[in-house]
């Protein structure tokens, strides 16, 4: 895609999903937490909302509620509002709706997890009572952010997937960008250890999986083509943008560099790479049908630079 033709797609977006660690925020906390605004994120938010277009934020981690996340950010000043956060959590809970309704789930995580089953009337095993030896009959072991988790509830979800229960995690993503070292993924690591012990496959159901997009589709309302996914990891991100059809934007102040997204392969090559969100507004003023296009961040010293185009 030309340069041209990004502006003139950039012009047609009605919906925007942001990333938020390495996008929106960087910390060493779950989704953002305690952390630092990132340049041009305020603005970006604020020329979505003036620009009536769609938005959500949408993070790979589950150790805190959308109510909780939402509420971090606007700590921060961020103008995100509980409905707009969507998190693995979210997608697990809704898919599960779908796939085993009203049967029983073996749920694993914190409250960032539990809470969005619950909110859904969902039918949760006990968990106490499954590891005292109680048969769980559940219909689905689903594996979220859990720094707990040890040999008995191996040993629960185990029982529960030989019975036939199936395997599902809501993100396996490897590590997530952070302020100051590398923040290990925890709900993939578990679900590669049960199915490793159980020999069953597992499915994942955060970014960049087909069940992420389906919930991110119905939040935003509008057509993938239409739809700008910002994020600053190209197996994540990048790669469900180009996968279904939507802008995907890089930027480089987290996960990823620009050298990566030149080594990409195609299927998570980016549409376009920016240094940081001010970039983004740039490319957004340029669109001759952009709404009510602002400057970038002022805190930015580098304006019109290093945008890379694909």
């Amino acid at each position: 895609m030309n340069h041209d033709e990004l502006v003139d797609r950039l012009a047609r977006v009605r919906g925007v999903m942001f990333d938020i660690d390495g996008c929106l925020v960087l910390s060493n906390g779950p989704s953002g937490k305690g952390g630092r605004v990132l340049a041009g994120a305020r603005d970006a938010i604020d020329f979505v909302r003036r620009t009536h277009r769609r938005m959500a934020v949408f993070t790979n981690g589950s150790m805190q509620t959308p109510h909780q996340i939402a509420e971090s950010l606007r700590s921060l000043g961020l103008d995100v509002r509980d409905e707009e956060v969507i998190t693995p959590a979210v997608v697990a809970a809704e898919t599960m709706l779908v796939l085993h309704p009203g049967k029983p789930l073996l749920v694993f995580g914190g409250h960032g997890v539990q809470q969005d089953f619950l909110s859904r009337g969902q039918d949760l095993v006990d968990l106490d009572r499954a590891l005292a030896g109680e048969p769980t009959d559940a219909a689905a072991v689903v594996i979220g952010w859990d720094i707990d988790f040890g040999r008995d509830k191996l040993q629960v979800a185990a029982e529960a997937v030989y019975a036939g229960a199936e395997i599902y995690c809501t993100s396996d993503a490897r590590s997530f960008a952070s302020a100051n070292r590398l923040n290990v993924g925890v709900s993939g690591f578990i679900a590669a250890g049960l199915s490793h012990v159980t020999q069953r496959p597992y499915r994942v159901l955060g970014k960049p999986a087909p069940e992420a997009f389906d919930i991110l589709t119905r939040r935003l309302q509008v057509a993938p083509a239409e739809m700008l996914i910002i994020g600053d990891d190209l197996t994540l991100e990048c790669a469900m943008a180009r996968r279904e059809g939507a802008l995907g934007a890089l930027v480089t102040t987290g996960t990823h560099s620009a050298a990566d997204a030149e080594l990409a392969p195609p299927e998570q090559r980016p549409d376009f790479v920016v240094e940081h969100l001010g970039q983004l507004l740039e490319l957004f003023s340029a669109a001759p049908s952009s709404l009510d296009p602002i400057s970038p961040d002022p805190s930015s010293d580098r304006r019109g630079h290093d945008v890379s185009f694909r």
